[in-house]
């Protein structure tokens, strides 16, 4: 019988790709795409810096779907985007920064 924890994973898991969409995600370490699940939570501002309040896009992935690294690219509705730098990252997810190509 699954412990408490490992029953609350599995939920969020099944939650989390509720509300993702999948994508074409090609590695930047040359390995072959695939489709995974990814979520684009609402665009925010930066208020970590007082002068430059831009904007910053985040996609969030599972972490069970595979690795996710800086320079990977996904494909989503017709767009590439490309992952610069790593957000956060908890026991389930992954979050990067994005920029459209």
């Amino acid at each position: 019988m699954p412990s408490i924890n490992e029953r609350i994973a599995a939920k969020l898991a099944r939650a989390f790709t509720k509300l993702a969409q999948p994508c074409q995600f090609t590695p930047s370490s040359g390995q072959a795409s695939f489709s995974r699940s990814v979520h684009l939570p609402p665009t925010e501002i930066d208020r970590s810096n007082e002068y430059i309040q831009e904007p910053i896009a985040l996609a969030e992935f599972l972490q069970q779907e595979g690795a996710v690294m800086a320079d990977d690219v996904f494909e989503l509705n017709g767009k590439q985007h490309r992952l610069t730098q790593l957000h956060t990252r908890d026991e389930l997810t992954v979050s990067f920064i994005y920029i459209e190509l």
